[in-house]
């Protein structure tokens, strides 16, 4: 056997192909394909409640478990295992039973923790789905329009930023923007344009209760869903929700805030252009985008493998289905994102805070 795997080695060599290199390349395939093959078990464990379930009862073995669950024993054990190879799941072989470690407990089993990290797994679902609709827009160079989007699309953006957002948001984002802290409790305006479920929205209110918040974005049910977030939070009088586009909310402002969401927007110099008219005097723009460098390839890694990807089949089809359709993508990089701000008369642009995920930009008059 080892003398054939030798001969077709020596095979591979005289068309040129290293057989190193091969190999490597062949085993990081099996590694994503591996990782792939984890996105429908993570819904589904999501979907039935089970990783709160294990947080709660393990250790715990398959067959108790799944009475507990109320859910068929096979088809857990074999989740279980599955789970348990990849270390998102302990087991005690002994004892044939199952848990979850506190850091486990933390980032699949805590939905309101700051480590979760199960909203992924809704947006990679979400994506699966677009497969089709992009396929189409790779021939057309067409967009895919948010109502043709997946919910699940919606519904995991919101979750997979959440936790992000609650560690940096208001403790170490906002308080990089000049006067933003000081002008937001003495009541000053806020607006947060691409609001989406309107985590952000709700977390600048609560924060600030004396200021004046607003949150705009052109999907409506996002908007019915961040009206629902807000009412269960107790802040249903204190934000202003509107379904509108970034190139037509009413209202003057302190702050108007592009939340992860500029570079999904078809006409970028637009909307920020409309956002310098509707800053009030000292008013400022801020930006918060995924991190990138100007040069693609300084971002060939494991944060732009990811971005790049999402923006492949969400950012830049979203783009394209709007008005102009620039598509700057999710890795467009600060130059490019400066020139954005420029070209909408901005003369005052700068990052001023910047980590492995996200880049917050200042933009003044």
């Amino acid at each position: 056997m080892s003398n054939r795997k030798h001969v077709e080695e020596a095979k591979m060599l005289d068309t040129n192909l290293d057989v190193e290199k091969l190999k490597k390349l062949q085993f990081k395939i099996m590694q994503d394909v591996a990782a792939s093959a984890l996105i429908p078990l993570m819904r589904i464990g999501d979907q039935l409640g089970l990783f709160q379930t294990l947080s709660e009862l393990g250790p715990i073995t398959s067959k108790k478990f799944a009475e507990e669950a109320k859910v068929d024993e096979r088809y857990l054990r074999e989740w279980l295992y599955a789970l348990s190879a990849t270390d998102f799941v302990s087991y005690d072989g002994e004892k044939e039973e199952f848990s979850l470690s506190p850091e486990q407990k933390a980032v699949f089993a805590d939905e309101e923790g700051p480590a979760n990290m199960l909203g992924a797994y809704e947006v990679l679902a979400g994506q699966v789905y677009a497969e089709e609709k992009v396929l189409d827009a790779f021939k057309t160079g067409n967009g895919v329009a948010y109502e043709n989007a997946c919910p699940l699309c919606f519904t995991g953006t919101a979750r997979f930023f959440k936790p992000s957002y609650q560690v940096n948001l208001i403790e170490k984002w906002l308080p990089m923007i000049d006067g933003f802290e000081e002008k937001m409790k003495a009541g000053g305006s806020f607006a947060d344009v691409g609001c989406g479920h309107g985590l952000s929205t709700l977390m600048v209110s609560q924060a600030f209760p004396s200021a004046n918040v607003s949150g705009f974005d052109i999907h409506g049910p996002s908007i019915e869903e961040a009206k629902k977030l807000a009412d269960s939070a107790g802040s249903k009088d204190k934000i202003k929700y509107e379904i509108a586009d970034s190139k037509s909310y009413s209202g003057d402002f302190d702050y108007i805030a592009f939340f992860d969401c500029l570079h999904d927007m078809g006409d970028p110099v637009g909307a920020a252009k409309y956002a310098y008219d509707r800053l009030n005097r000292g008013g400022a723009v801020i930006l918060i985008e995924p991190t990138a460098n100007d040069k693609p390839e300084e971002n060939f890694n494991i944060f732009g493998q990811m971005y790049y990807a999402f923006s492949t089949m969400g950012c830049i089809p979203v783009s394209k289905s709007q008005e102009v359709g620039l598509a700057l993508g999710a890795q467009a990089g600060p130059a490019r994102l400066i020139e954005v701000l420029e070209k909408a008369g901005f003369k005052d642009c700068k990052i001023v805070k910047k980590n492995a995920t996200n880049m917050v930009l200042e933009a003044r008059k």
